[in-house]
Formats: C-alpha cells, structure tokens, sequence
C-alpha cells in the first residue's frame, strides 16, 4: 500500500517537455550526514516527502571503515553504514542525478538531465573532495597513482595489493597514518612522505608528534619528513618508483596520496542567490545557510570556532551524523536539536597502537595561555589553561579519556581548579566531576530555595565566547561584501533566532563514545530523549556501552594477502538482507542537446 506523500513524488510527465516534481525535503548527497538527515526527518515528520538526489552508485557507506575493508578486514557488506534497505522502509527516494544549479529564490533544484525538483527546505551535503597530486607533477596518471577518498578507491587498492611489495604513501595527517598502518599489517615494505618538519603541525606539538612517528617508525615504516615527491617513474605505464625532492629515488609498485580534502562547495557559486561560503558553505549553529530555506552539513559545512572566529569544516564521522540529525530536524521544523551551540572542535583517532585525543586549541600560541604537560603512564597530554577554564587539551596513550565530556569542560567553561592534577595526569572522572556539579546546584535550589545557576561561564574572554545561532547573520552584516544586498534587494538573511541555550550539549556526553577507526554509528534511536528532544535528567548520567573497538592490526603472513585466491572473509554481524537495496527514482536521460542557462556566480569570499 502505496503512502500518500509517496504517490506526489513522480507526477505524470508531459512528452517533449522537461519535468518538475516537488518535494518537502530535498538531499543533495547521500553521504553519512545526507541519510541521516534524512532518516531524521522522516522520524519528525512521517508525512513529508524526502528525496535524496545523489551521483554517487552505491548506498551510504560507513567511510572511515574503508581502511580495514582495504585490508580485509571487513566486507562489502559491513561498509553500509544503514541496514539495507533502509531508504526503502524509510520511503526516502534516492534519485541517481546530479544537481547543477539552485534556484533559491523559486525554490527548485535543475538535475544534470533537465529535470527539476522544487523543495521547501534544502539540504546540501555532497561532503568533500580530494586535493591529489599537483597538476604538474610529472607521471601522476601512471597505473599505480591512487588517491584514496571512495570506496571505488579502495576497491582498486585492494586489488592492487597482491602485486605489491613497496609502496609509498603521501601525507601528513590521520589518514596517511591509518593508511599506513594498513599496509603495515600485510607485511609491505612502506615509506610515509610527510612534507613538514613534524607530524599534524597544526595540531599535535613537537613532542607528541615525535611520540606518533615513533611509534609507526617501530611498527616498520620508513618515514621521510620535509619530503615531497617530485615525479613518478614509470615501465611501460605502471609505477615503478618516485624521485623526492630530496633527490632520493624510492622503488615502488604502487603511490597512494593521502594529502586532505576540500569542501564540495561548488553549488555555493551554482545558486541564484550568492551563498556565502569559506573553506566550505558557511552556516551558523542551526546549518542555516545564508540564503533561506537552504541548509548544510557534513563535510561541506563550515562552522565558526568560537576561540578562533574562522569558519572551518569539521571533517569527521561523529560530526557528520550529529549535523545531519540537527538538520533533518530543522528542516521539519524542529529546533530542539538546534538550542546548544556547537562549541569547539575535537578529534579522536588511533594512530597505530595509539589513541589521540584533540579538543579545543591545545597548541595555542596565546600569551595569556598557561601549558602544562605530563608523560607519566606511557603517555604524553597537554593542557591549555585561561586562568582556572580549560582551553586546549592534547592526549595521546594506550587509552583515550572521556571526549565529549572532556569538550563540555571547554564548552561551558568550568573551573577545573580542583581536578587539574587528575585532568593532566589522565585519571579524570569527567563524568563524576559533572555529576556532582549539578548534584550540587539542585542541593542549594531544594535547601535554599534558590535557582540553579548555570554552569559558570567566563564572558570576559573573548577566546572562550561561544557564538550564538545567528551568528552568520552578523557575519554577513559586517563583512566588506555588501554584494548579497545590493544585487538582491529583496534578499534576506535567516532570520536571528532568540531561542535560549539549552542545559545540555547537542550530543551530551553520555552518548556512545564513536571509534574514530571503525566509525561505529551511535545509537540513532536516542531512547533516552523526553518528548522536548533533550535528555531527561533521570537518564543523564547513565553510560551505555559503546561499540566494539576492532582488534589492533597484527601483522599477517603475505600467504593471506587479497590477491583473489586467499582473500580473508569477515563474517558479517548483521542478517543479509533479501530485498532490493534502495528505492530508486529512475532519472531520466540526458537531453545532450539542451544547453545549461547561464548562472549567476555568487562572490567568493
């Protein structure tokens, strides 16, 4: 039985003549953050219509995995990062597509095959795009060059990694080094080229970075540091080695470039309606662009930091999910999600037989700022301290502390002058510690008679002022590129929302803890939510088990090496489903005599 909202997708289309459906919900993406929204909204609102436009040819894939499927680790099938069919029983229409142009002040989106599709609210979460090899670097389109971002990437690894005894990987950050480590665990001889004097320079100091690269240096890598390749060389076609610019030539079957990534931001400049956007789409703390109705997340989106002011993306898997829940819930009309600011950014990873824990600016080179350091139990972490508020912190050992609890020190600015012994030495109770804050400011409301006053706030450090939802707004008001008004006079910005912050964080602490290797989803469900969308205290301080961390890589004899004979099977945890994995809106065929309307290219800022 067909649902209503399902029947107004597809209407009849006219021969001859280009269609235009109509839609509640418009996705641009079906990565992590695109689904979830998704799923989300649906959750929210079982009437609306979603679509889901994507030139992606497979389903939403669990990509932070992509590294263990490389080596075996993992199927095919334990790479979905949903069950099986869940755009299907979800009624979320997938139509394979790609949106060239946005119309925003019409409200509908022009498809590659001249059709289009109008929308209430728009999603845009077509996430990243690899930077590769320099243009000019000589041999980079030999057989054996591999940038490393989809899974179409990996399946050519995987591939590949029978014939290979030396390889070469390119980078300087988590996914070089997690690369690394994977053909480490084969058995292949591997030089990691990092063009910096150390290790994560931006975000690791020189002795944590020297504490990482040794520790790959023992797992076997061979590490070449202020070391960029200068060309490829090839036989016959295929890799063979590469020239540094060190004058050095390393022998190789195969290169593999892990040097970052760049925000899609492409239907930023594609929109009527110039889009503000800086090393991605700009949003505020609801993913509200600067043109109505139009949303972003996922790797797209760039949030402000509030102790820089830059606007940077937020290019992890936990991010990712958290954003496309908020925005799938806003686009429905539901802000609760939406009342906490984002705060700092933080990253957690294993590097090797390591776990690395960032939050907030641990390096800051601010004068104001007191560091303190400790190496004590096999491991080395860093505080950045403004007076008695946590700033920064930097862990790296065999375990990793509380993250998000850690980053709600950060966030709500809480004097940590009684447990900064324990926080440096790595032996922090953050869950204890916040429990008995708010332990105690309901004893004085209760014997007192007094309100519960919020966790103390430091307002007079503008390092530490978190922004508020209508903080692109004011960007927009202040910047010298008035060109947004003065080319579209009847163009607004969101509106400035006066909603109250929220007790609580967006994802409070008591949420799975995520494995940044595997990218283990957390529990969509979020039982423990009351009917406002916030957890109710009653369950707020109630851990639940997080997932499986997978078993440190050991290293395997080269007998077991995928080579399409010996191939190692994982044994899937989830039943395999029997129907049909996505619910497909057929697009049609491109009309190549049609010609694209020229665009409007919105300023870049």
């Amino acid at each position: 039985m067909n649902n209503e909202s399902d029947k107004k997708i597809v209407p009849g289309q006219q021969k001859g003549k280009p269609t235009h459906d109509q839609a509640d919900i418009v996705i641009i993406g079906n990565g992590i953050a695109g689904l979830t929204a998704a799923v989300e909204a649906r959750r929210l609102a079982p009437e609306k219509r979603i679509v889901i436009v994507t030139d992606q040819i497979h389903p939403t894939i669990n990509t932070p995995a992509l590294k263990q499927f490389a080596i075996a680790k993992l199927t095919r099938e334990q790479l979905l990062a949903y069950p099986a069919g869940t755009e299907r029983a979800e009624r979320i229409h997938v139509v394979s597509s790609r949106v060239t142009e946005i119309h925003a002040q019409s409200k509908y989106v022009t498809l590659s095959n001249k059709r289009g599709f109008g929308y209430e609210s728009l999603l845009i979460a077509t996430g990243s795009t690899p930077q590769g090899l320099p243009e000019n670097i000589p041999g980079r389109n030999f057989d054996g060059v591999l940038t490393l971002h989809r899974l179409q990437d990996y399946l050519d690894l995987r591939r590949r990694l029978g014939e290979v005894n030396e390889a070469i990987v390119i980078g300087g950050g988590v996914h070089a080094i997690e690369t690394v480590m994977g053909l480490l665990y084969w058995g292949i001889r591997t030089h990691w080229l990092i063009r910096g004097k150390t290790f994560m320079g931006r975000v690791l100091d020189d002795p944590a970075s020297e504490i990482v690269l040794n520790n790959v240096r023992r797992a076997g890598a061979i590490v070449h540091l202020e070391t960029e390749v200068a060309g490829i060389i090839g036989r016959v076609g295929a890799v063979a080695g590469a020239i540094t610019n060190q004058q050095e030539m390393i022998p190789c079957q195969i290169v593999l470039s892990c040097t970052g990534t760049r925000a899609a931001t492409s239907l930023a400049r594609s929109c009527t309606v110039p889009m503000m956007h800086k090393n991605g789409i700009m949003v505020d703390d609801k993913l509200r662009t600067s043109v109505r109705g139009i949303y972003a997340a996922g790797d797209v989106a760039a949030l402000k930091n509030p102790q820089t002011g830059n606007y940077e993306p937020r290019a992890q898997w936990y991010a990712a999910v958290a954003q496309g829940r908020i925005a799938g819930s806003m686009m429905v009309g539901h802000s609760e999600l939406a009342m906490q600011p984002f705060g700092v950014p933080w990253h957690a990873t294993h590097l090797g037989e390591l776990s690395m824990l960032t939050v907030g600016e641990p390096i800051s080179s601010d004068p104001r700022l007191t560091t303190l350091t400790d190496t004590s139990q096999g491991g080395y972490r860093r505080m950045s301290i403004l007076e008695d508020r946590l700033v920064g912190y930097l862990s790296l050992g065999s375990s990793q502390p509380d993250s998000l609890a850690i980053k709600r020190l950060i966030d709500e600015a809480v004097s940590i002058k009684d447990v900064t012994r324990s926080l440096l030495k790595g032996q922090f109770d953050s869950r204890s510690y916040l429990s008995n804050q708010r332990s105690h400011a309901a004893r004085n409301m209760l014997l007192l008679n007094q309100p519960a006053a919020p966790l103390k706030r430091e307002e007079a450090t503008p390092t530490r002022k978190l922004p508020n939802t209508g903080e692109l707004r004011q960007v927009a008001a202040q910047s010298q590129t008035n060109y947004v008004a003065a080319s579209h006079p009847n163009h607004q910005l969101n509106e400035p929302q006066t909603d109250q912050l929220a007790p609580m964080a967006v994802m409070p602490f008591d949420i799975d803890e995520i494995n940044p290797f595997s990218g283990n989803l957390p529990d969509v469900s979020f039982s423990g939510l009351d009917g406002t969308g916030l957890y109710s205290q009653g369950k707020f301080m109630q851990p639940r088990p997080g997932p499986a961390t997978p078993p440190p890589m050991q290293p395997q004899p080269r007998s077991g090496l995928i080579n399409g004979r010996t191939e190692q099977k994982a044994t899937p945890n989830k039943k395999e489903a029997s129907y049909k994995l996505w619910a497909y809106v057929n697009a049609e065929p491109e009309d190549n005599t049609g010609r694209r309307q020229n665009i409007h290219e919105g300023e870049r800022y």
